[in-house]
């Protein structure tokens, strides 16, 4: 390098280095709190959609309550007092709010959400209410009446939000200055550590230019420019350990965040993108974008029926007749039967004496598919599951066995939790949505029964339904 190149000092890179560290950290706050955001949005969303959905169907089925249709809202009111509830008809007029007297408010048929909703699809959206003077987050949902389409439309403020996000903000933007104020000390010490060795250096080069052969640089000299490598090692490995650590919380909050939409989402843009002139391509992403699709749809699904199980009263859940419970565990065998056959599995079905249950078919046909559909995906090739029908003490018990790894004793108490996975990885390979034996046991508890689990580690599972006799 030439002479007259242009020096820097080391407070110069320095500041460079600080000024890098904080645009990367600062970037990472700001991702963090953006997918915060998105999270917690689509999480209310999702909120007020069952919610909206479930109110709906109880009217279409059963009509509106005997206060009429401003019971609706008013029902609302007292139920939940964060959210606003507003039942709007075919032409925009307004019927009633959980909030707001209905006469003072608007023809709503301009409304994005409601006017998606009069045309028979869930529409939802953020804007701020005049009414409220607040910003809200709408969903509305369409209604079949005798009188046509109407909407009823859920709303809930984002002020809950936007002060959970900024209390998010501020602890990462507190973390991001320590780390800086972290790194400014550790770089000031580190300077004022080296600069004198490398004074005491320049000075006995100097005089080696000058001849002066005399004075040798003091021993320290070379354990100085050691312990110089050695700072510079430990300030890189402290840099790669705070990388590590940047690129880890990364990670997780990702993987926590990440979604069936997003994968669908990617791989749209994907085959956009140009992956769609390749046929090869174009086939396997559109498999991919259909089977995230129907696990979405398996996942709305299951927790419609969650909520339907939970919320709503018992005489509208059940619909309540005599059957022969071998004659639907029958069923359930065959409807299972292809899939055992898959994995070379034997389904062997005990159930000798007719058994006469009082339940809803429908219900417990689907808790007995679960268990025998969970029991096979479990289950090594070239086994056996096995479906017995014994008597119990008040009850009858149905057992449903198989010969898979089982079950650690420290997941069983948990198992019926929604989401909750005993292996994580290994259910989310099989396809699982994580709600199918929470619905087995809400379909057992408004039966009156009970759900029992046996199992050790390397020797089966057996799940259990007590019907009352």
């Amino acid at each position: 390098m030439g002479a007259d190149a242009r020096k820097y000092s080391l407070w110069w890179y320095y500041g460079l280095s600080v000024a890098i560290v904080l645009a990367v950290l600062l970037s990472v706050t700001w991702y963090v709190a953006d997918r915060f955001s998105d999270f917690f949005v689509d999480q209310q969303r999702n909120s007020l959609e069952v919610y909206a959905r479930t109110i709906t169907l109880d009217i279409e089925e059963n009509g509106f309550p005997l206060s009429g249709v401003a019971g609706v809202c008013s029902a609302s009111k007292h139920a939940d007092k964060t959210l606003r509830l507003t039942l709007i008809d075919a032409d925009g007029v307004v019927l009633c709010d959980s909030v707001a007297i209905p006469s003072e408010m608007e023809n709503h048929s301009n409304r994005p959400e409601v006017s998606s909703a009069l045309d028979g699809v869930i529409g939802s959206g953020v804007r701020f209410s005049n009414t409220l003077n607040a910003s809200l987050l709408y969903v509305a949902v369409p209604l079949n009446t005798g009188e046509g389409t109407w909407v009823l439309r859920t709303a809930r403020s984002l002020a809950a939000i936007d002060e959970l996000l900024h209390e998010v903000f501020r602890k990462l933007f507190a973390v991001t200055l320590l780390l800086i104020v972290a790194v400014f000390l550790v770089s000031f010490y580190l300077f004022r550590k080296i600069n004198p060795p490398l004074h005491e250096i320049m000075l006995g080069a100097e005089r080696f230019a000058r001849g002066e052969f005399q004075r040798e640089l003091p021993g320290y000299q070379v354990k100085e420019i050691s312990e110089l490598a050695n700072a510079m090692n430990l300030m890189a490995g402290k840099l790669d350990s705070l990388e590590k650590l940047r690129r880890e919380f990364v990670a997780n909050v990702s993987h926590e965040l990440k979604t069936p939409v997003t994968s669908i989402k990617g791989f749209a843009e994907t085959l956009i993108n140009g992956a769609k002139d390749d046929p090869e391509d174009l086939a396997r992403f559109l498999g991919i974008i259909s089977t995230q699709s129907d696990r979405l749809s398996a996942i709305i699904d299951d927790l419609l029926t969650l909520s339907r199980l939970e919320s709503a009263p018992l005489s509208e859940v059940l619909v309540l007749d005599w059957y022969d419970l071998c004659d639907i565990l029958r069923l359930c065998r065959e409807v299972c039967q292809s899939r055992a056959e898959r994995k070379q599995i034997s389904l062997q079905l005990e159930c000798n004496a007719p058994v006469r249950v009082h339940v809803d078919h429908s219900l417990l046909m689907q808790a007995f598919v679960n268990l025998i559909e969970n029991a096979i995906k479990y289950s090594p090739e070239r086994t056996r599951v096995s479906i017995v029908v014994r008597p119990d003490t008040g009850y009858t018990r149905i057992d449903v066995t198989d010969e898979g790894p089982g079950i650690m004793e420290e997941h069983i108490p948990r198992l019926f939790e929604r989401f909750y996975r005993a292996d994580k990885a290994r259910s989310r390979k099989l396809g699982g949505t994580g709600l199918g034996l929470a619905i087995v046991k809400h379909i057992v508890s408004v039966h009156q029964g009970e759900v029992e689990v046996s199992s050790s580690v390397g020797a089966g599972s057996t799940f259990s339904i007590l019907l009352p006799k």
